[in-house]
């Protein structure tokens, strides 16, 4: 399901090499079905773009000292799918240049080594191409409704940013 978003005002669009302004293609989805960044790569590339970058992020094996066996996401689905379509939207008005922006997260339960996040921008140059990608990717994970639970392969699990700091001879205050 690709849903393309009209940017606001003239930001965001750009001249066709025909004489005529179009508008950015931009996809955004939360979903529970696996993430493609061939997909991705394949909807943002446009013959008006001489960069394409499409970040992946994945599912790691391990963190802060725990081997990790997976991960779960869960969402405020609303205001995450809303979320990540203005962040689409604000990232052509940052990047006017860009051809197409992609942005997809998953949901519910991954294994070690599977996407869980698909950023992909389109843009002339190299340069807008990795600046606007690394933007999109940090506000996602900065600002969209979206938390991850982490289950640790001895049993325990985490919710990072949630949980008190695990220092080792920290002093518990709490009542």
């Amino acid at each position: 399901m690709y849903r393309l978003v009209e940017p606001v005002g003239a930001h965001g669009r750009r001249p066709n090499g025909k004489g005529t302004d179009v508008s950015p293609r931009l996809h955004s989805r939360l979903t529970d079905e696996p993430l493609s960044a061939d997909a991705a790569h394949a909807f943002v590339a446009d013959p008006s773009a001489g960069a394409v970058v499409v970040f992946t992020g994945t599912v790691r094996d391990a963190s802060e000292g725990h081997s990790v066996a997976g991960l779960t996401y869960e969402a405020y689905a609303e205001r995450a799918s809303a979320q990540l379509e203005a962040l689409a939207a604000d990232l052509v008005r940052r990047w006017p240049q860009a051809a197409a922006v992609w942005l997809e997260h998953r949901v519910g339960a991954l294994a070690v080594g599977e996407p869980s996040v698909v950023v992909a921008v389109s843009t002339p140059h190299r340069p807008e191409a990795f600046e606007a990608a690394r933007w999109g990717i940090d506000e996602l994970k900065a600002t969209v409704a979206i938390w991850k639970q982490e289950h640790w392969a001895d049993g325990g699990s985490s919710w990072p940013g949630t949980d008190p700091p695990a220092t080792p001879g920290a002093v518990d205050l709490s009542p």
